[in-house]
């Protein structure tokens, strides 16, 4: 016979087993605050299977000196996907109520196997209000990892999976990319903004970019 302490006993662990099954299979996110952001199985599989069938012949790239870069065309199939509502209204608990699609293309990248990476920034504010900066990961062979510097000073790391997605906000956490040295890390970069009135950086940014592609 099971008395009533030992009964709610069992209750407890079930109810600790539960939230331990749960957390094991929800998608892994590393969260800090809205200043980093890291989600893994970010796409389902049919958009993710569309984002790997993307032409990576790097004859169509602009090479520069530690990458190749291409912009997508804004009315393409990547865009409905990343800026869908689902994905946007998904984003808004962990980012701002406030972020929409930016007008800033949609840029695919290969970080070469002989890349330097990326040297420690923090990215420059484009808007009136910080921007999201969004890295996906298409595939990633390398062993290149993304570090940050938290509020309190204290490094961290991490290796992004295929089908993840890493945001930073701009002016926010100082980070950079350490070179792939083992194999190529395919990504696209994109912008989610919370406001539509872009400043002189945005401009610059923009002819810059433009002249690249």
């Amino acid at each position: 016979m099971i008395n009533k302490k030992n009964l709610c006993f069992i209750i407890l662990i079930i109810l600790l087993v539960i939230l331990l099954l749960f957390y094991l299979l929800t998608d892994d996110k590393v969260i800090t605050n809205d200043n980093l952001v890291y989600i893994e199985n970010f796409l389902d599989e049919k958009d993710f299977q569309k984002i790997l069938k993307l032409d990576t012949n790097k004859n169509t790239f602009v090479k520069e000196s530690f990458r190749y870069i291409k912009s997508l065309k804004k009315d393409s199939y990547v865009n409905d996907i990343f800026y869908s509502p689902e994905i946007i209204n998904k984003l808004k608990p962990l980012l701002s109520d406030k972020i929409k699609k930016s007008d800033f293309p949609i840029e695919h990248r290969i970080y070469p196997i002989d890349s330097i990476g990326m040297k420690q920034h923090r990215d420059t504010l484009l808007y009136d209000e910080p921007q999201y900066e969004a890295i996906f990961t298409i595939r990633n062979k390398s062993s290149s990892h993304t570090r940050w510097i938290d509020d309190d000073g204290k490094l961290h790391k991490k290796w992004t999976k295929p089908n993840s997605m890493l945001i930073v906000k701009a002016l926010g956490y100082e980070h950079s990319v350490t070179p792939p040295k083992t194999g190529e890390r395919e990504i696209l970069k994109m912008i989610y903004t919370q406001s539509d009135n872009p400043n002189d950086n945005y401009y610059r940014e923009m002819t810059r970019f433009n002249n690249i592609v």
